[in-house]
């Protein structure tokens, strides 16, 4: 069960727009160079989002992989269904 409530708290993360629409603000203030850049990326990827947010939540390793491939297949199949 709370492998399922951490891929929608993935999920939520990365496709609420405000939210998403504050982490730009704050990177385009911020100078860019490699790592603010993939620290800009993993904000907005549903994998990276949903391994860190799991493993800092949980502490466990596996539950944080196991949420980062069904935050993936959800994205996935969602962007599938958007076509």
């Amino acid at each position: 069960m709370e492998i399922i409530l951490y891929t929608a708290l993935a999920w939520f993360l990365t496709n609420f727009e405000p939210l998403q629409d504050l982490i730009d603000r704050i990177f385009t203030e911020v100078p860019l160079n490699r790592l603010t850049i993939y620290l800009h990326n993993g904000l907005g990827c549903p994998k990276c989002m949903g391994f860190w947010t799991t493993w800092a939540l949980s502490g466990e390793f596996l539950t944080a992989c196991l949420v980062s491939l069904l935050s993936y297949i959800v994205d996935l199949c969602l962007t599938r269904l958007n076509y």
